[in-house]
């Protein structure tokens, strides 16, 4: 009862915005009526995932509320999943028997890769994320999000435009830190530039300044860290800050903002306009939330996601994937790609000792 009571006090909040959220608990007879409507399958039960769920959910609701009422457009539901990937197959499948004629989701690699291979889609879906391996993207599923490999063949080719020959690259011990580093790598070498050498991350004085040392002596032009922001800032200092320096999005964190951007100065990295470009026409459309709503910039950065997930699924709604032309998003410039998979290029920035400057076109191509 109690749950029930909880899901009309949802329907009453969302219902201005043409959303409603619908749980694991409900049963098949307490399925709403079906109807036509457009899906958002997110993580909200999620221990771990949850508050970026609420953080897109909250920007499907600002891209709706932006877009006003139009009586042609489709409501949407909110469908909450949690950790178990067959639970959450079978929530899919519960909104699609409901009416759903476009999903938003999942959003977690392991959840596309799931859904991925499940035989499921039956109606347009607009994954969150893409998939864990290089699994092949059924029929009628497409995938949208925060790439960070491709961020980093974004920064290689800034760095080619900035004349940048031989560059030297420090990554971390974990599986994101070794992708990023491959992709910037990979893209690096493609138009005959040079990786000259990769070291691992390391606080040890001794090991930094070899690593100091290695650079000089190898004649490189630039550094890539394939590094979050308090790692860099740990190790730049013994590093110098004379060789040109660049990083994708993992560097820009919230302690940045606290700590002082003295020891990042100078490096060149790539975010969503969301975060670096507070004037972008796109970032003005839209609201922020309200402060000590979301307490750190990947839950922003979510909810950027969300925000582009319903401008995607509207135009997608109109005209389908393979007739979109460019959107200009608050995550970035979005354009269909290959295999059903959007491609994302996002807002060049640079670290000055005062804070976060977007460059101009002409600083990076």
């Amino acid at each position: 009862m109690y749950l029930r009571v909880l899901m009309m006090g949802f329907a009453v909040l969302y219902g201005a915005l043409g959303l409603s959220v619908m749980g694991h608990a409900q049963t098949e007879g307490e399925e709403a009526q079906e109807k036509p409507h457009i899906a958002a399958l997110l993580p909200l039960q999620s221990k771990v995932f949850g508050r970026f769920g609420e953080a897109v959910k909250r920007g499907i609701e600002a891209g709706a509320a932006a877009d006003g009422e139009r009586p042609d457009r489709l409501p949407v539901l909110v469908y909450a999943t949690g950790d178990d990937m067959k639970a959450m197959i079978d929530t899919y499948d519960r909104a699609i028997r409901a009416g759903a004629q476009f999903v938003i989701g999942p959003l977690r690699r392991t959840a596309v890769q799931a859904l991925a291979t499940s035989n499921a889609v039956s109606v347009p879906t607009l994954a969150l994320s893409v998939p864990e391996s290089d699994v092949l993207l059924p029929d009628g599923l497409y995938a949208f999000g925060v790439h960070l490999e491709g961020e980093a063949r974004q920064v290689a080719r800034i760095a080619q435009s900035h004349g940048r020959r031989r560059a030297v690259v420090i990554a971390g011990d974990n599986t994101l830190s070794r992708r990023v580093s491959q992709a910037f790598a990979d893209e690096f070498a493609r138009s005959g530039r040079l990786v000259i050498d990769q070291h691992a991350f390391t606080a040890d004085k001794a090991k930094l300044r070899k690593i100091r040392d290695s650079i000089a002596s190898d004649n490189v032009d630039a550094i890539f860290f394939a590094l979050d922001g308090p790692k860099v800032r740990q190790i730049r200092p013994y590093l110098g800050k004379v060789l040109p320096a660049y990083a994708t999005s993992m560097i820009h964190s919230a302690e940045g903002t606290v700590l002082g951007q003295l020891d990042l100065s100078g490096i060149v990295f790539v975010d969503m306009p969301w975060m670096v470009a507070p004037d972008h026409p796109a970032v003005l459309t839209y609201p922020r939330q309200p402060p000590g709503v979301f307490t750190s910039f990947d839950q922003e950065r979510f909810y950027a996601l969300g925000i582009d997930a319903w401008r995607l699924s509207q135009l997608m709604l109109e005209s389908g994937y393979s007739s979109l032309g460019m959107l200009d998003g608050v995550s970035g410039y979005l354009m269909p790609g290959p295999a059903r998979q959007f491609q994302r290029e996002a807002a060049p920035a640079q670290f000055t000792q005062s804070g976060v400057r977007p460059l101009a076109e002409h600083e990076y191509k």
